[in-house]
């Protein structure tokens, strides 16, 4: 949710934290200047300086100035080039695209702090959400300790942290939100926050005290509740087109349930976009080899039936669609038996209809548009009798959409269920669509002449399996 946060923890701390397990104490000053422009781009300058352990600070002087074969200003010179490098990297890396960036190094002549000056454009810093109607800024006072992983036993070092974020706006904007002030204190350690407004400007500042050997507990003590990490502001004309990938796909599943207790099981995958991580896939799996690929994704179907009590008679698995530009396709038959769980005599397949978005972290923000589908298709035997199908649902809200559809026809009973959330849809806005909505079920019963060999009937509900191959291409949107 706050990438840029545990950013600044990875990048502006850097220089120390080669020395962290070391030295007993540790103090920052740290400036984030950001002069936002009309397009979103903006003005960027961090001003990192490390105060303690004088110590280490010497340290670390001697080691940029001790270049073999180089004079003080050429060791410098080369100091500031690779910081450069690792900024605009490592800036990059978390989707931060700068231009005309420069870095100096301070303080080398002196014993009393070691100052890094990082000033840049950073492309589309405030990003404008036509879902809200508003620009948004992430500023995260917590300086990432509020989400970065906190071993058990804690960090083995005090931390002092004294942060101030500068954030000045369009002049014509208009400000909406921006960090709240808090004060929270767990032992020893403390974390404060304080805002203000002067005219266009949003000045706010922390402190953060931090204990050696804090637990998880402390920080979550200290950062768990604090979830004001925005500058939301609106400009008299809103912002361009936003660029962002659509990721579609579609799964099937169909079942033929036939009287003698086996079930002809077909189950179709097929990935539609974003078409340059469809290619990315196709690629790969040409890479690794068709067959290659072919018999491990088969292996691994066979595994999750299996360990869901599912005996399988036959199976096979082909990958279509490798060689054009259209939909990635993955096809898979089985011969299966105790495909559906039996409870008092009755047949029971259940399934996530919400494609596993109840559970799935988009992140603070989705960063695509989503548009996923899942199919089934159960075809009974004619001595069938239905008992139970999942109701059918429509949700709408702001524009996101949840559909769960359920037709019969004789003996054929089909289900189709749609997510569909825009780009900038917040990770409440998804819980709310599809709140109390759980697991459905298809619950039929046979004759007993009709239940087939006496297999022991255990578990075998595979609504996950058909999501296997999804949550691969899931993650890849991130």
């Amino acid at each position: 949710m706050r990438k840029l946060g545990v950013l600044l923890v990875v990048l502006l701390l850097g220089i120390s934290m080669a020395y962290a397990q070391e030295v007993p104490f540790y103090k920052e000053e740290f400036v984030f200047t950001i002069k936002v422009l009309d397009n979103g781009d903006a003005q960027i300058t961090l001003r990192t300086s490390w105060l303690e352990p004088k110590d280490e600070i010497q340290k670390q002087i001697e080691q940029i100035l001790n270049q073999t074969n180089l004079t003080k200003e050429e060791a410098i010179k080369k100091y500031e080039q690779e910081q450069l490098e690792r900024y605009i990297t490592s800036l990059a890396n978390y989707g931060i695209k700068t231009t005309n960036q420069s870095l100096k190094i301070l303080g080398l002549d002196k014993d009393n702090n070691l100052t890094v000056v990082f000033t840049a454009v950073a492309e589309k810093f405030a990003k404008y959400y036509s879902y809200d109607g508003y620009w948004e800024i992430i500023v995260d006072p917590t300086r990432g300790y509020g989400t970065a992983p906190i071993p058990d036993t804690g960090l083995p070092y005090e931390i002092e942290l004294h942060n101030i974020f500068i954030i000045e706006l369009p002049q014509d904007a208009k400000l909406l939100e921006y960090p709240k002030p808090i004060t929270r204190e767990y032992n020893q350690s403390k974390f404060y926050v304080r805002s203000k407004v002067e005219g266009n400007k949003i000045i706010v500042t922390s402190d953060i005290y931090l204990e050696p050997y804090l637990r998880p507990e402390g920080f979550k003590a200290l950062f768990g509740d604090y979830n004001t990490f925005y500058v939301r502001y609106t400009t008299p004309q809103p912002g361009e087109e936003e660029q962002y990938q659509k990721v579609v796909s579609e799964q099937y599943l169909r079942a033929e349930i036939l009287p003698n207790g086996t079930t002809n099981l077909f189950i179709k995958d097929t990935y539609i976009e974003p078409k340059d991580q469809v290619q990315l896939m196709k690629l790969q799996i040409n890479l690794m080899g068709v067959q290659n690929v072919t018999d491990l994704l088969l292996q691994n179907n066979i595994q999750a039936l299996g360990a869901q009590g599912v005996k399988i008679n036959k199976a096979n698995l082909q990958i279509l669609g490798l060689n054009g530009t259209g939909p990635l396709v993955i096809e898979a038959n089985y011969v299966v038996q105790n495909f559906t769980k039996i409870v008092n005599g009755t047949h029971e397949y259940s399934f996530d209809p919400t494609l596993g978005y109840t559970l799935y972290d988009i992140g603070y923000r989705a960063q695509n548009e989503i548009n996923q589908t899942l199919k089934l298709e159960f075809i009974l035997p004619k001595d069938a009798k239905i008992v139970e199908v999942p109701q059918n649902i429509t949700r709408e809200l702001k524009g996101n959409k949840f559909t769960l559809t359920t037709l019969i026809d004789g003996n054929k009973i089909s289900v189709t269920a749609n997510v569909f959330i825009r780009y900038g849809a917040p990770q409440e806005d998804v819980q709310k669509l599809l709140a109390n909505v759980s697991r459905a079920y298809i619950r039929f019963t046979l004759p007993e002449t009709s239940q087939g060999l006496n297999y022991k009937q255990i578990g075998a509900a595979i609504g996950a399996l058909v999501l296997i191959g999804l949550a691969v291409f899931l993650i890849r949107r991130r």
